[in-house]
């Protein structure tokens, strides 16, 4: 029983996975240009936005239980056919973000870069 595992099942789904996104990139499944000119659209839109996870904390599950559910509602949209947006990105700046920068700093200066922690024997 210590022989190697057949990787069948995980080449069937890398496979798949290879050919859907072929697929997206040939169909251009998930890019939508904007409107020509100025004139106002009647298409139905959607915009979907998600608290971002702040840089100095820990992602957590909540983070992806929150997301997917985001993603899946704007599946659903793009497929109703409405014209859909999900930007997604990190903040920045602020308070935390600075204490952040001022740790790492400190512990630059401690330690050095790269670290250089004392020996205990």
């Amino acid at each position: 029983m210590d022989g190697p595992k057949s990787t069948a099942k995980l080449r069937f789904f890398r496979d798949m996975e290879s050919k859907m996104q072929t697929k997206w990139q040939t169909e251009k499944t998930y890019e939508v240009d904007a409107p020509n000119g100025h004139k106002k659209s009647n298409d139905e839109k959607f915009l979907g936005t998600f608290p971002f996870p702040y840089p100095n904390g820990r992602i957590h599950i909540g983070h992806t239980f929150s997301l997917s559910k985001l993603e899946f509602i704007v599946g659903f949209w793009r497929l109703k056919g409405r014209r859909c947006l999900l930007p997604f990105g990190f903040h920045l700046t602020g308070t935390p973000i600075k204490a952040c920068a001022d740790k790492l700093s400190r512990e630059m200066k401690d330690f050095g870069f790269p670290p250089q922690f004392p020996d205990d024997s």
